[in-house]
């Protein structure tokens, strides 16, 4: 758990795709892996969870939703199950509450994120220009950890202060 503390923002980024980010879908519910860093969409805020101290919870900064591991199937292309964000309401607690477990040694290993239930948090597989569709993160229950299952966090730093609002629109009249 020392990659993460209790209100930090992070990304999180996969280390076999080495420029994708764990990513909040438009729809409100898919999570997928993506490029665009500076997205509100890749940015996850940390919530540790008080009943034990040992579990987190990922709340997406863009939908304000949580991850997590879904009983549905993956898409077709994936493995294991559904990874999707869903509110801290619904009645399964544990599909939201994860545990980091960290590989390697220093700050270059990353972290396997594992469900309360067991599954991986994994990224898509191959990602080219004509399979789009691959980008979909899963979960899946496995004794074999693969290196689409690493994950590295990068902290948000906070800023001194809000970023400047472009001025306004210059239009020229018809």
């Amino acid at each position: 758990m020392d990659h993460f503390r209790d209100g930090q923002h992070v990304r999180l980024r996969s280390r076999v795709h080495d420029t994708y980010y764990l990513h909040a879908d438009d729809d409100g519910e898919s999570v997928s892996i993506s490029r665009r860093r500076y997205s509100l969409n890749a940015a996850w805020t940390v919530h540790i969870y008080h009943g034990d101290g040992s579990h987190l919870l990922l709340h997406s900064a863009a939908y304000g939703r949580y991850l997590a591991a879904a009983s549905k199937p993956a898409s077709f292309g994936h493995r294991g199950f559904r990874a999707e964000q869903r509110d801290y309401d619904q009645p399964v607690l544990a599909a939201i509450m994860w545990q980091a477990v960290e590989v390697g040694s220093g700050s270059g290993g990353g972290v396997l994120l594992r469900n309360i239930g067991g599954r991986y948090l994994r990224a898509g597989g191959r990602l080219r220009r004509y399979l789009r569709w691959n980008t979909r993160v899963s979960v899946e229950y496995t004794d074999n950890v693969s290196a689409t299952m690493h994950w590295i966090v990068e902290p948000i730093r906070p800023r001194a202060r809000p970023p400047l609002i472009p001025g306004p629109i210059r239009v020229s009249s018809p």
